[in-house]
This record gives structure tokens, C-alpha cells and sequence, in this order.
């Protein structure tokens, strides 16, 4: 009697929770306003939010790094005068140092150098060409060699670039150093030119470089007497993961409204990590619902870009910018009128080389949250076939003893 008490209490228990986390869950998709954290100011206003008039973003994978060599100062401004709206680009620090615009820690595929990042001082790396290895052909021809492009200084993407170009910085190593690095050349952008708060999006895969930085910023925030934190930041791998865990399992409405998410204020992502997919309107709304943006990487073909766009995503992260203003144009999100311009103004070659060939980039994990997310599917084969092995056996066993 007893027993049968303690099930109806569980099963009384596990019905309440659900129903609880149901009704909490319709929430997400009731039609409420949501007015989302401001990423770049330039582009997006709490007015624009309030009306549903927010229009996604196209953020230039290391300057459209199939156009151009990836980068470079040369692709960066190449990339604007396609109609990019934020430059998204890397930093990793030298022997020395400084700090330098490049996204492998080896100097090998993009220059003529060989070596990690960290044990070139900035003179020798400044000695490389960043152009060398590119080529729009599959290796057929080099047209950047010997053409003067530098790995760039990270002071040049603010000093090189107009004031009100919109960013997207990634810290590629795991490094309080680079962060503080990053921040100070910020900061002088800030005091030094007309850059304004909010234009500079920092985001990394480890979770402290980004956590320092909002930090430094928060101070010059205090300083200046700013209504927001003059920059803003992504989530990390682990924080995205977590979000994407509670996510599946219905539990994000409850556990974000207990545990507010405040050390971010968008998930860049890609369409899909492992068997779970998150260009979803699931996914998407509940990170609305709780004020984030999210932008999707590394979207370079017409067809994901048409589908993209037919959900509620706030930026579109990209090899081909020009394919994501096509599209853009076709959805009425730039205007019909809007043509490249010919020769490009800050492209000296006057040109840019449509590629023959397209390589999607594959994510790999640091956490191993994110490594059993991604293998989750092999995880439970491994298991349903354990099982049955051990049951064939445990028959097998009893068989024998009769």
C-alpha cells in the first residue's frame, strides 16, 4: 500500500513538472515583443526591436576570405564595398607581443612563412606575404603574390578602416593577454577617432578572454558614464552548449529565468552542431525570448542563405558576401538598387576573383560537453548495441546452464 502511495506521489510529481515546463515553454512563442540586446548600434535601435522592423546583419567571414586573401586590409575594404555590414575578422599575438590580424596559429596555409604565430616576432611576420597562397583557380594561379599584402597590426583595423565600420573580433587563443591586448587598442579607438560604443563585437571559443574583456569595458563604462557597455561579446562554446542542452530538453525558460544570462549578448553558431540542428525557429526563438541574437556561420551557398532568411536570424556570417547580398536584394533586405560598384574604390586591383570551388568549414569542439553533443548519435549506437550484445550473451549464458 505503501508503495503504491510513493508511485502516485512520483507520477503526480513528474506530471505537475511537465505541465509546469510546458506552459513555461508556450511562453516562448506567445507573440510578446522581444526587444533583443543591441549589437551593433549602427544597424539596430530598441524602436526598431518594439516594431519588428530589425533586419539581419552580413558579417564578412575574415573579409569574404573566397573573394580575397583572407585578413588583409585589402579584403576587409573589398569587403564593404560589396555591401558587408560588419567586418568579421581574427586576432592572435605575436613572440613580441603584439597584436596580429590571422586566423591559424600556423603561418603555413595563408602565407609563405612556415611556423606557429607565437614564435614569429611581428617584423618577421610583417616580412611574410599574406597573399601568397591564395588562388580563385584550385592552386592554377597565385594573383596576389608579391603584391605587398601584409599580415595586418590589429591597430590597422581600426586606423585603416573608416571610424563607423561595424566589427566582429575573434580571440582565436585562450589568453587574458590578448584580451587586455585587444581592449586597449578599443579603448584608443574610442578616445582617439570617432568610433562609437557598441560597434565592436568581441567573441571567442574559451570563456574567460571574452569574461576580461567585459570586464575592462565595464570599467570604461563606469568611467565615461555609459548608458551600456560600450562593447559587446558572443557566447562561449561552453555557454552556447549549455544553452543548446537545456534547449532539447525544454529546461532553458525555467533555468535562464532563475540564472539570467548577462555575460553575453549573442550566440553565433553554426546551422547545425552534430545531429542537432539549430537553424530552428526552437532554437532561435528561445534565444530571443531571453534578449539574445543569434547569427549563423559559415553560410555560403544560395540555397542555405534563402533558408536562413526565412527565420527570425539576426546575421548571416559568410565566405561570400556578394552571394549574401544577392539574396539580400532578393528578399528586399538591401535595396534592388544597390549595385557593386566598378572598379571597387578601395580595391586597388580593381577587381575581386570569384572562386571555382567552395569549402565548408567544419567546427570542432574544446569542451567535452560540445564533443558528446556532436557524437551524441554514435553515443547512443554504442549503447543500443552494448545492450543487445550483453542480452545475445546473458541468452546464451542461460541456454548453456539448461
Amino acid at each position: 500500500m505503501k508503495e503504491n502511495f510513493l508511485k502516485l506521489i512520483i507520477y503526480g510529481f513528474l506530471i505537475i513538472f511537465g505541465y509546469f515546463i510546458y506552459t513555461n515553454n508556450q511562453k516562448l512563442n506567445s507573440g510578446n515583443v522581444i526587444i533583443k540586446d543591441i549589437v551593433y548600434e549602427k544597424y539596430q535601435s530598441k524602436e526598431q526591436f518594439e516594431k519588428g522592423l530589425d533586419k539581419p546583419v552580413i558579417l564578412a567571414h575574415r573579409g569574404s576570405r573566397y573573394l580575397l586573401p583572407e585578413n588583409t586590409i585589402l579584403a576587409f575594404k573589398t569587403a564593404l564595398d560589396l555591401g558587408a555590414d560588419v567586418i568579421e575578422t581574427d586576432v592572435r599575438s605575436s613572440s613580441d607581443g603584439v597584436l596580429v590580424v590571422i586566423h591559424d596559429n600556423l603561418v603555413d596555409r595563408t602565407t609563405n612563412g612556415k611556423g606557429e604565430v607565437e614564435k614569429h616576432t611581428v617584423a618577421q611576420l610583417r616580412d611574410l606575404d599574406a597573399g601568397y597562397n591564395f588562388s580563385p583557380d584550385n592552386s592554377t594561379t597565385f594573383p596576389y603574390r608579391s603584391k605587398g599584402i601584409k599580415i595586418p597590426l590589429a591597430k590597422e583595423l581600426f586606423e585603416s578602416l573608416p571610424a563607423e565600420t561595424q566589427l566582429n573580433i575573434e580571440i582565436k587563443e585562450n589568453s587574458l593577454d590578448v584580451a587586455q591586448l585587444l581592449w586597449n587598442q578599443i579603448e584608443n579607438s574610442f578616445e582617439k577617432t570617432n568610433r562609437k560604443p557598441r560597434s565592436v563585437l568581441i567573441s571567442c571559443r574559451y570563456c574567460e578572454p571574452t569574461q576580461h574583456i567585459r570586464k575592462l569595458a565595464q570599467q570604461y563604462q563606469q568611467k565615461k558614464g555609459l548608458p551600456a557597455l560600450p562593447i559587446t561579446t558572443s557566447a562561449c562554446e561552453q555557454d552556447a552548449t549549455k544553452f543548446v542542452i537545456l534547449n532539447q530538453f525544454f529546461l532553458a525558460r525555467i533555468y535562464y529565468t532563475w540564472y539570467p544570462i548577462t555575460n553575453f549578448e549573442c550566440f553565433q553558431v553554426p546551422t547545425f552542431s552534430g545531429p542537432i540542428r539549430l537553424d530552428t525557429h526552437r532554437f532561435i526563438d528561445s534565444a530571443h525570448y531571453f534578449g539574445k541574437q543569434v547569427h549563423f556561420w559559415v553560410v555560403n551557398f544560395n540555397d542555405e542563405i534563402r533558408n536562413l532568411l526565412d527565420l527570425p536570424i539576426d546575421g548571416i556570417i559568410s565566405d561570400r558576401a556578394d552571394r549574401v547580398v544577392s539574396v539580400f536584394k532578393e528578399k528586399s533586405l538591401k535595396p534592388s538598387s544597390f549595385q557593386i560598384p566598378k572598379p571597387l574604390p578601395s580595391n586597388s586591383t580593381g577587381t575581386y576573383f570569384l572562386p571555382e570551388f567552395d569549402i565548408e568549414e567544419n567546427h570542432t569542439c574544446i569542451s567535452l560537453t560540445c564533443i558528446l553533443v556532436q557524437r551524441i548519435h554514435q553515443i547512443i549506437l554504442s549503447l543500443i548495441f552494448a545492450f543487445l550484445f550483453l542480452k545475445i550473451m546473458a541468452f546464451k549464458n542461460r541456454n548453456k546452464q539448461q
